[in-house]
């Protein structure tokens, strides 16, 4: 199946739009272009309004509207567009402005067929990467009025997310459970950046050895302990104009919760070994599924550290509290392993529906993921039927609705609805016994923040109820 890019050629010169669509038709015929032109950024914009473009190549010299502001305008109206400026060599200190500004790259002119058609095929990589980010829900910010969006509002509102943090060059901090997509976001940010030409470098903290953990992020020199036979270069130098994506940052100790720290606030630091100081400019998403709040208040989680990660957060809710986007996410991939696998399987069974939605999904998005991959391999007819699915899956206990009397449920027997009755009781037991304070809730019942906050939102419920004067 061809790939569709619905493409606006926007240019004062009748005969580069001409140039510009031959070579995209030429060079890249695995792509099914629907092309439109404008001649001046008015006009594109004004067509951008009408109807939604993949992506728009546009000059930056233009009457009426130039690019940069032209640029501005479609970013503001629709985050999903990808804009491409094209640019003479004399004015390319404008495109690097644009850039900042939310561009995705520039072409000089006279354009090169090479050079257009690898930036094309990079801002459908980048723009792919967004869309996948899209199905795991992301919710920008920990304050009580994130919610959730559905449909094509969710696409906008996470390309939206995408674009804002881009233009910026802050820490992130993603929170969530293994398997719902944190390095993914840590990749689009990256891929759709200004860095994006940098190295994006991922370490998982949880994952080396205490003793190698500050080598592995600082490098060491020649004959800096046991071992060390010559100079190794360190994460940060590696993602130097990159993006350093510290996975599983929780399970750092503290004493190189501290090391990190004066990185973070200095932008420099000394390779084990070393006595020189190597300066950094190195973007930092780190991720956790751990209760940072709770290791805090423990004291095996530094405060200063934690609010210097968390300017920019982002929460990636479980599966299992999103069983509505099962059908879409299993369609999704089965997309993608269609494409890859070469086999023309289309759809679930309603009996495989039924089952992947009752599951409670441990493992949440990469779970779902290789369920689907394993029934693309085992499956013989052209949809994914029970027999495909493994037996962990088929045998999942599920909840007794007599379970609902020993816990004195009187609503209807419905599954979510005890469930969600019993979270809102949780939840509000909870606030009373800390005296409404939203941090010591957080510590004490175990919680994430970014959770309870939601929860507090979802179930209406108002914590000066639950505040005593003291």
């Amino acid at each position: 199946m061809m790939n569709k890019l619905h493409t606006l050629i926007v240019d004062d010169e009748a005969e580069l739009r001409r140039s510009v669509i031959s070579i995209l038709k030429s060079t890249m015929p695995e792509i099914d272009f629907t092309i439109d032109e404008a001649s001046t950024g008015k006009e594109a914009l004004e067509k951008v309004k009408q109807q939604q473009w993949d992506l728009v190549l546009m000059d930056v010299k233009m009457p009426e509207m130039n690019g940069i502001e032209a640029l501005t305008a479609i970013k503001e109206h629709d985050p999903r567009t990808f804009v491409v400026l094209m640019t003479a060599h004399s004015n390319l200190h404008d495109a690097v402005v644009a850039i900042k500004e939310g561009a995705y790259d520039y072409v000089e002119k006279p354009v090169n067929p090479q050079q257009l058609t690898e930036i094309v095929r990079k801002s459908q990589e980048a723009r792919d990467l967004v869309s996948s980010l899209a199905l795991s829900n992301p919710v920008f910010d920990d304050d009580i009025e994130s919610e959730f969006v559905g449909g094509s509002s969710k696409m906008k509102e996470v390309f939206n997310l995408i674009y804002r943090l881009c233009k910026v060059d802050t820490t992130v901090l993603v929170r969530g459970e293994n398997g719902t997509g944190k390095e993914l976001v840590a990749k689009a940010i990256h891929f759709n950046s200004p860095r994006k030409s940098g190295s994006f470098v991922a370490i998982n903290c949880g994952a080396i050895p205490e003793s190698l953990m500050e080598s592995e992020l600082f490098g060491h020199e020649k004959g800096a302990f046991t071992g060390a036979v010559e100079r190794k270069i360190g994460k940060f130098q590696m993602a130097n104009n990159g993006t350093l994506f510290l996975d599983e940052i929780g399970e750092l100790r503290p004493d190189m919760q501290v090391k990190l720290l004066r990185v973070l606030q200095e932008r420099k630091f000394t390779p084990v070994g070393g006595t020189r100081e190597v300066k950094t400019t190195t973007r930092i998403i780190a991720a956790t599924n751990r209760n940072l709040e709770k290791m805090m208040e423990e004291g095996t989680f530094r405060e200063d550290l934690f609010y210097r990660l968390n300017v920019m957060p982002i929460f990636l809710p479980p599966l299992r509290e999103r069983i509505d986007d099962i059908e879409a996410l299993t369609q999704n991939f089965i997309k993608k392993f269609s494409k890859q696998h070469g086999r023309t399987i289309n759809a679930v069974t309603d009996e495989v529906l039924t089952l992947l939605k009752a599951y409670r999904w441990p493992g949440n998005i990469r779970e779902l993921e290789n369920v689907i991959e394993r029934a693309f391999i085992v499956e013989n007819s052209h949809q994914i039927t029970v027999d495909s699915l493994p037996e962990s899956l088929k045998l999942a206990p599920k909840e007794s609705p007599d379970k609902t009397a020993s816990v004195g449920y009187s609503g209807p027997l419905d599954f979510d609805a005890f469930k969600e009755e019993m979270e809102k009781e949780f939840i509000m037991s909870a606030l009373k016994a800390n005296n409404g304070r939203i941090n010591q809730t957080v510590a004490q019942a175990n919680i994430p923040k970014n959770t309870l906050l939601r929860k507090i939102r979802k179930y209406g419920i108002n914590v000066k109820d639950f505040t005593t004067e003291e």
